[in-house]
């Protein structure tokens, strides 16, 4: 039976075949794309709006919505049990002229429909964002790749790049463009670094280059 070839290499498995160490691969001037695997969300670097804390604006607006909204509610309420003889004002209010009233009665119905408009926003960002996941590799960044070759390893990195699907389906819109730069959150399990040992490289980038190397 033929031999079925893997889809990836270890860089241990690469080193290797080219007799050389890890290393030097990775120094190499001619050096392959390296990919490592990374199972959690990602995002295109450029999407502000998913990525970490890209809603804390419309957070912040929407909690002095709120506090505002609170406030109004309760002096409506006053000032209409006080028009009705059932309560008494304080010192520190003054009875509202019906003019008055009706002017924050349409703030507070203002405040409530940009209420329910930014908390409809934040779910669908929230079932966006979960929609991000990506059980696969990762291309590593020419840093990341630089770190490792240095010292071993390197932290494990915030950014990398979305790698190229050889023949993708014919109409085929991934969310995130191949080769964008990727920010990526959420990682499971949680792992601090990346090391010699998580970095694989595509068979078809080794016969590519083994047959230019051959020319």
């Amino acid at each position: 039976m033929p031999t079925i070839e893997p889809l990836t290499l270890t860089l241990a498995e690469l080193a290797g075949r080219w007799n050389l160490s890890p290393q030097q691969v990775l120094e190499s001037p001619h050096a392959l794309p390296m990919y490592f695997y990374f199972d959690g969300l990602v995002f295109d670097f450029n999407d502000k709006w998913h990525r970490a804390n890209g809603d804390a604006s419309v957070l912040q607006t929407l909690e002095q919505h709120k506090t505002r909204l609170g406030t109004l509610e309760i002096d409506l309420q006053r000032q209409a049990m006080h028009k009705r003889g059932l309560l008494k004002l304080t010192q520190w209010e003054e009875a509202l002229s019906d003019d008055e009233l009706q002017s924050q009665q349409a703030e507070a119905d203002r405040l409530t429909e940009e209420i329910a408009y930014l908390s409809a926003q934040l779910k669908q960002r929230a079932e966006e964002r979960q929609r991000r996941v990506r059980n696969g590799l990762l291309r590593a960044a020419p840093r990341t790749l630089n770190d490792i070759a240095q010292r071993g390893q390197t932290r494990f990195p915030q950014f990398a790049y979305m790698p190229h699907t050889p023949n993708p389906p014919a109409g085929d819109q991934p969310a995130i463009s191949e080769g964008a730069v990727v920010a990526m959150e959420d990682g499971f399990p949680l792992k601090e670094t990346l090391d010699v040992a998580d970095l694989v490289v595509a068979m078809l980038d080794v016969r590519s280059a083994e047959q230019r190397g051959a020319d």
